[in-house]
């Protein structure tokens, strides 16, 4: 994906409380696991966009414990930015 259309549908998504740059980062490194990644971190990303609320505040608990902090919001918009990645 392109970056000015990739931009464009992270601002119609979150507006101006998403920092583009950071979001952009994101999404190569996705893109990069999704080429070159073992198998099982392709799994976990196409795992990701299919968990309900309970199973987000359990992976972001496991984050925090692993010292990666996240609020929901921030898990809600990695998610948007894994779906863009895998295209859904």
């Amino acid at each position: 994906m392109d970056r000015n259309i990739f931009n464009s549908v992270m601002k119609d998504l979150w507006g101006n409380e998403i920092d583009i740059s950071e979001a952009w980062d994101t999404y190569n490194e996705t893109i990069t696991t999704l080429n070159l990644g073992s198998q099982l971190d392709v799994e976990v990303l196409e795992m990701l966009p299919k968990m309900n609320r309970v199973r987000r505040l359990q992976w972001r608990m496991s984050l925090s414990e692993q010292g990666i902090e996240m609020t929901p919001h921030q898990v809600d918009q990695y998610i948007s930015i894994i779906e863009l990645a895998l295209g859904k």
